[in-house]
């Protein structure tokens, strides 16, 4: 088997495998309570059904931004000042 097509192996009774990435520790997994797991890395992340839809539609945001395209017509592409704020 090639790596691409290599079983999937879930963490634990009960999860459901949803996606994952280029390095084996690279995944996005549903637990039975209903949080999405993803782990990239030394991060991970546990959100609700909701929050990942809007964490994932803002990242697809920022990638296709990144490569000069808007995926979201109400929110154009604009020059913003380059002070941030972060409560993290």
């Amino acid at each position: 088997m090639t790596e691409q097509s290599s079983p999937t192996l879930l963490p634990f009774q009960g999860w459901t495998f949803l996606a994952r990435g280029e390095q084996e520790d690279e995944s996005i997994f549903l637990c039975p309570a209903g949080h999405i797991h993803l782990d990239y890395g030394r991060l991970t992340l546990r959100f609700e059904r909701d929050e990942f839809l809007a964490f994932t539609r803002m990242v697809a945001d920022a990638a296709a931004r990144l490569e000069g395209v808007s995926l979201n017509l109400s929110h154009p592409i604009t020059s913003k000042s380059p002070v941030t704020f972060s409560r993290n």
